[in-house]
């Protein structure tokens, strides 16, 4: 669901993140739903579902296909969801046998599912870019500053004397950790949803398993059992999106607790001002990474609630993916483009003096 106090442009980019809310925006993902049917369409001519000629006039049709944002609302609205008068939409005009190599098969589940699918690999691709470059920040702190001193806390008490490499480290080590979780969250992910009109795959009859493996691959894509009612990786998407904002938010804490006066453990170019107390330095970055951290946590819990997909599709569960998962991404993005800012803006670590 859009915020739009955080979105419309008053706070900036806070708590908006352009480049990943332009994976999930009306454009890339009618692309994406056009890449499915495209698939689709290559592999019913493969497996002689439909005659070439028609299967070619098909994909020109689906490959001059507008990607207008408002082109599907008030069918949305009537539908639940875009595709049946997308599927519409890419038939129209057309000779019977044209339009009979567009979807025919297919379910609007095997596109939404699918086109969901491609545009979260495209969002961890992203993250992973901004993860590496978080680490390498840390990797440069260390070098600058690790060795420097640096008071232990311990339930926000003093505790020991340690160095600035100490809380490098905690801050190092779930970044590598998310970094390789990646290739067993991107296998989870990375399968194709096609299961037909409620989950059998058995369409067109005699050539299913052809058309579905076909399509699959020409996506770039695995094709594993239909997961129409499990949402198991959906979730998991959720889950390492948590993780990778919490880390950041982690990050951000620690900040904002070395910055206070009289701590004084960390010396930061810029900072935010305040409208009645000039003297302030506002570690802006931080406190925002705290907060979209937090956002993302509890965005979790209404993810997992998706997993309760009542018999063969729900409209209610998969519903909520489409609130919380681009809410979700769009935080965890615009997280670690602040961790990006906030600690490359750090003129001093560690004890002063």
């Amino acid at each position: 669901m859009t915020n739009a106090l955080a979105t419309s442009g008053l706070f900036g980019d806070l708590f908006r993140d352009p480049e990943i809310a332009a994976e999930f925006a009306a454009p890339a993902f009618i692309g994406r739903m056009c890449a499915f049917e495209a698939a689709w369409t290559r592999a019913l001519a493969a497996a002689g579902a439909v005659a070439p000629a028609d299967a070619e006039a098909a994909l020109a049709a689906i490959g001059g296909f507008p990607a207008e944002p408002g082109a599907f609302a008030a069918a949305s609205l009537r539908d639940g969801l875009p595709v049946p008068a997308f599927v519409t939409a890419l038939r129209s005009g057309l000779a019977p046998g044209v339009a009979a190599a567009i979807h025919t098969g297919a379910t609007s589940q095997d596109v939404i599912d699918t086109a969901m699918v491609l545009t979260l690999l495209a969002v961890a691709a992203h993250l992973e870019r901004r993860l590496r470059s978080l680490g390498e920040c840390i990797d440069d702190l260390s070098r600058r500053f690790g060795g420097r001193p640096l008071t232990a806390r311990t339930r926000m008490q003093a505790a020991l004397p340690a160095t600035a490499d100490l809380r490098l480290g905690a801050w190092r080590r779930p970044v590598a950790d998310h970094l390789a979780r990646l290739g067993g969250l991107r296998a989870e992910i990375g399968r194709a949803q096609i299961g037909g009109a409620v989950g059998l795959r058995d369409a067109p009859a005699g050539r299913a398993a052809g058309v579905a493996e076909a399509a699959a691959r020409e996506l770039g894509l695995a094709l594993g059992p239909v997961w129409h009612a499990d949402r198991s990786a959906m979730v998991a998407f959720g889950h390492w999106l948590t993780l990778v904002a919490g880390t950041a938010g982690k990050i951000g804490q620690d900040v904002a607790l070395m910055a206070q006066q009289g701590v004084d453990e960390i010396a930061l170019a810029g900072g935010g001002g305040s409208s009645a107390m000039p003297h302030k330095q506002n570690p802006v970055a931080a406190e925002c990474m705290v907060a979209l951290a937090r956002f993302v946590a509890a965005q979790q819990g209404l993810l997992a609630q998706a997993m309760v997909h009542e018999q063969e599709r729900s409209g209610t569960a998969w519903a909520l993916e489409w609130l919380t998962l681009p809410a979700m991404a769009e935080a965890a993005g615009a997280a670690l483009a602040h961790g990006l800012r906030l600690l490359g803006s750090v003129e001093r670590l560690g004890a002063p003096g």
